[in-house]
């Protein structure tokens, strides 16, 4: 009889497990601190534990999880003093990127980042959270992509798993999907002026404005919380 199935290889097993895992975490599915465990993974996923073993450890190359010696591996929990560094590094970049690229400016540039945000409002206007998160980080990489700088982009791109478990926060602190599209038309009018130091401004303004909302709407909520509970 002629084979009817091809025999999954190892690695495209590892791949599948490791690219769930990462959405999983990237949506919310899976939260932070939430202890990952190898046999449950493998019974949901209808695999061996052998490539759940090794799409954790590359996730923990990647700073989404984490292992603690004989207690098991937890999806990573960033913490308050994260954000500011995250947000800071970024900002730096972002406003290097904008500079240069408005330096190369043209109408072509110009229309590419006008797509990426039109995406977004029609993710928005269609309450597809998730996807806006995506089109979000599509949007500012666009704006490190069409600065032509390869090594300021490879730096952007290692903060990207982690810049997006605080859109995920980010998102469900504004009143409206509206609301947190908006934040970045400032970006896109300044760039369209060609008015460098405006565009570094937004970008700057941009950035202090979701990490007051992630600091205000969550980390002092969390806070208050674990206060609440020592005091009980």
């Amino acid at each position: 009889m002629p084979p009817v199935f091809s025999k999954q290889k190892r690695a495209t097993l590892m791949n599948q497990a490791f690219n769930e895992i990462k959405d999983a975490i990237r949506e919310g599915r899976l939260k932070p601190g939430e202890r990952l465990v190898e046999a449950q993974l493998a019974e949901a996923m209808q695999i061996s534990r052998f490539p759940i073993r090794e799409a954790l450890r590359y996730l923990e190359k990647e700073g989404l999880v984490h292992t603690k010696p004989f207690k098991g591996t937890y999806v990573t929990r960033l913490s308050a003093g994260d954000m500011e560094e995250l947000y800071s590094l970024r900002s730096a970049i972002e406003e290097l990127a904008v500079r240069i690229l408005i330096a190369n400016i043209d109408q072509q540039k110009i229309d590419a980042l006008k797509s990426v945000l039109a995406s977004m409002v029609k993710c928005s206007q269609k309450g597809r959270r998730n996807k806006m998160i995506i089109e979000d980080l599509r949007f500012h990489r666009t704006i490190c992509e069409l600065s032509g700088h390869r090594k300021l982009l490879e730096v952007w791109s290692t903060l990207e798993n982690q810049l997006r478990s605080f859109l995920t926060i980010e998102k469900d602190l504004f009143a409206t999907p509206h609301q947190y599209v908006k934040t970045h038309n400032p970006i896109i009018a300044a760039i369209e002026c060609e008015d460098t130091t405006l565009a570094e401004k937004a970008i700057r303004d941009h950035l202090e404005l979701g990490m007051r909302i992630i600091r205000q709407g969550y980390w002092e909520k969390v806070i208050n919380s674990k206060r609440e509970k020592e005091e009980t």
